[in-house]
C-alpha cells in the first residue's frame, strides 16, 4: 500500500481509498471509550490524511485537480474591497501575530486564575503549528503557486504557517474557554471558531492559495488542536476538584475514561 501511494499519486483510486481509512479512523476515534485512545486515532488519521495530500500536492496527483479552476475562478472576481479584506486577513494571521495573541491569551488565563501550565499548553499547541506549517513549506518547496494564474496578492512563503497558527490559537482560546462551560456555550464557542477558520481559508483562496495546500494547513491545525486538547484533559485528570492551592479550579473536572 505505501509503495503504490507514493509511486501512484496521479490515481483517484490511491487517493480515495488512504482518505477512507483515515475518515473511518477518525470516526472510531470519535465513538471509542477512552480520551487517549479516541485522541491517538484522531490524531492518526488526520495525519493520514495530510499525508496523502501533502504527497498529492508535491507531484501534482489527482487530488490537485480543482486547484486551477478554483483559483482561476477567483482571481477572475477579485474586487478592490474585497482586496483590501484579504490583504488585512493575511496580515493579522503572520506567524508573529499568532504567537503573540497565544501568548496574550496565555497571561490572560493567568490573570483570571488559571493554572500556568494550561498557558503552557496552549502556547505549545500553536508553537508547534507554525513550526508543522513552516516545514511543510519547505518540504512541499516554494513557487506552488496555480500555474497561468496571475495573482494580486505576494502571500510569501510562510502562508502555511500563517494558516496553521492563526486556526490553532483560535481552536485552543474555544477549547479553554469551553472548560467547565454548558454544552450549550461549547456548541456556540465551536461554531464561533469553525465561522472564523472558514474565514480564513476563503482569505487564503482568495490571495491565490491553492485548495489542497488549505486543506494541508486545515488538517495541521486540527492534529495540533487534538494534541493540545488531549493536554489539557491530561492535566485536568491530575488537578483535584477542589482548589488548586489557593486558586479555585471550578473548570478543570477530572477526565472521564
Amino acid at each position: 500500500m505505501v509503495t503504490e501511494v507514493v509511486t501512484e499519486t496521479g490515481t483517484m483510486e490511491i487517493a480515495l481509498t488512504v482518505l477512507g481509512i483515515a475518515l473511518a479512523v477518525f470516526v472510531a476515534g470519535m465513538v471509542v471509550a477512552g480520551f487517549g485512545q479516541a485522541s491517538g486515532l484522531r490524531t492518526a488519521a488526520l495525519a493520514l490524511a495530510l499525508g496523502i495530500v501533502c504527497i498529492h500536492i508535491r507531484d501534482g496527483g489527482w487530488l490537485t485537480g480543482a486547484d486551477r479552476s478554483i483559483t482561476s475562478v477567483l482571481a477572475a472576481h477579485h474586487r478592490a474591497g474585497l482586496d483590501h479584506l484579504a490583504t488585512v486577513g493575511i496580515a493579522l494571521g503572520a506567524p508573529a501575530g499568532a504567537i503573540a495573541a497565544a501568548a496574550v491569551a496565555g497571561m490572560a488565563l493567568i490573570r483570571r486564575g488559571r493554572p500556568v501550565p494550561v498557558a503552557s499548553i496552549m502556547l505549545g499547541a500553536v508553537m508547534a503549528a507554525l513550526f508543522a506549517g513552516a516545514a511543510l513549506d519547505t518540504v512541499l518547496g516554494p513557487d506552488r503557486a496555480v500555474a497561468g494564474v496571475q495573482h494580486t496578492f505576494d502571500t510569501g512563503n510562510a502562508v502555511l504557517s500563517n494558516l496553521t497558527g492563526t486556526a490553532t490559537v483560535l481552536g485552543m482560546a474555544a477549547v479553554i474557554a469551553g472548560i467547565g462551560r454548558s454544552r450549550t456555550r461549547r456548541v456556540l464557542l465551536a461554531a464561533a471558531v469553525i465561522i472564523a477558520v472558514v474565514a480564513l481559508v476563503g482569505t487564503r483562496l482568495y490571495a491565490g492559495m491553492p485548495l489542497t495546500e488549505v486543506v494541508a494547513g486545515v488538517l495541521v491545525a486540527a492534529m495540533c488542536l487534538t494534541v493540545g486538547h488531549a493536554g489539557l484533559v491530561a492535566f485536568a485528570s491530575r488537578v483535584p476538584p477542589g482548589p488548586l492551592g489557593a486558586v479555585p479550579e471550578p473548570g478543570f473536572v477530572p477526565a472521564p475514561g
